[in-house]
Parts: C-alpha cells; sequence; structure tokens
C-alpha cells in the first residue's frame, strides 16, 4: 500500500527544465572572434607595459607612460573578456510543482540564479501578442524583467508581486511549460 501512494505522489509532481539559447548569428560569431583577439592581444600588451615598469624601478627611473599603457591595456583586455562571455548567454527555466526558477549561465561556466516565483501568484501569463502586455508595461512603478535572448514569436509576460514590488517578466517559455503553468494557474494563464 505505501509503494504505491509513493507512485501516485511522483505521478503528481510537475517537473520541467529547459534551457533557451541565443540564435546564433554570424554577427554574434564574428564578436565572439574578435573578442578573443582582442584578449589576447590586449593581454600580451598589458604584460609587456607591467614588465616595463618593473624594469624601470629596478633601475631607478621612473616613468608614467608605461603605467598610463598598462591602465589602458589592463581595462581594454577585462573589456574583451566581458564582451566574450557576453555573447555565449543562456537562461535556465525551471518548473517544479508550481515554482519557477530562473538562472542565467554565462559561457557555459558560471550561473547566476535570477529569480525564484510561484507560479500561484501570477496576475497573468499570456503571450507577449495579448492587448494586456502594452498596457501592463504602462504601469507606473512596475519593475520589468527581461529573461529572454530571442525576439520574435514565443515570448510569455507574467505579472506578480515580487519582494512587495509589481513586476512583469518576458520569458519565453515552451508549450510544455506553458501548459504546466496553466495546470497550476488555470485561471489566470492565457495561451496562444
Amino acid at each position: 500500500m505505501e509503494s504505491r501512494n509513493l507512485r501516485n505522489t511522483r505521478n503528481t509532481d510537475l517537473f520541467r527544465e529547459e534551457s533557451v539559447h541565443k540564435v546564433n548569428t554570424g554577427l554574434n560569431t564574428l564578436i565572439f572572434v574578435m573578442a578573443w583577439v582582442g584578449l589576447i592581444f590586449n593581454g600580451f600588451m598589458t604584460i609587456l607595459f607591467f614588465q616595463s615598469i618593473f624594469t624601470q624601478l629596478g633601475q631607478g627611473g621612473f616613468n608614467i607612460i608605461p603605467i598610463i599603457a598598462f591602465v589602458i591595456f589592463g581595462g581594454l583586455t577585462y573589456l574583451c573578456f566581458m564582451i566574450k562571455n557576453n555573447q555565449r548567454i543562456e537562461y535556465d527555466y525551471t518548473f517544479t510543482n508550481g515554482t519557477l526558477d530562473i538562472a542565467k549561465i554565462l559561457n557555459n561556466t558560471r550561473r547566476k540564479k535570477l529569480l525564484t516565483t510561484d507560479v500561484k501568484e501570477f496576475e497573468i501569463l499570456a503571450p507577449t501578442s495579448d492587448d494586456g502586455f502594452q498596457r501592463a508595461l504602462q504601469h507606473p512603478g512596475i519593475k520589468k524583467l527581461n529573461y529572454f535572448l530571442n525576439r520574435g514569436g514565443g515570448l510569455y509576460y507574467a505579472v506578480f508581486t515580487n519582494k512587495a514590488e509589481k513586476t512583469i517578466l518576458v520569458f519565453e517559455p515552451s508549450e510544455e511549460l506553458v501548459r504546466m503553468c496553466k495546470l497550476v494557474n488555470p485561471r489566470n494563464v492565457k495561451t496562444d
């Protein structure tokens, strides 16, 4: 009898995990490659000017030019690193029994948790083509969360209160994820 209850509990659990990838365009690939080239070149120049500073200090001289160049090339190296990482972004949407977790993954290496919310608290979940989307965007003081990568069809918005603040979330869930949200909150979830 007990094993049957466990089986029934497992069958009623709702779980879905999905990743949203940026549609890779030629421009994104070009920016990624150019950022790598810039990273290598500027990193090399940073090291050269760093060595130059210590060589001058060892000889008892002091010149401000290598220090300025070191700071500039170091900053450019960091900028190229950030540009490179921002070309490879993913969003993970995890739905577990009515709880939606959203995380951002940078360059397949770093994961940053962005949001955890209860789908039952959604005032509305609908496609962005819905008439209410523009009205929701115009609501004064609403916090906007854009957790999507690809524009066009397939975008949905959700309005809810998060930490006592009216919030609108725009994201790109699959049809299956929207269906699961509808099971949890049937009154407030609209589909195409």
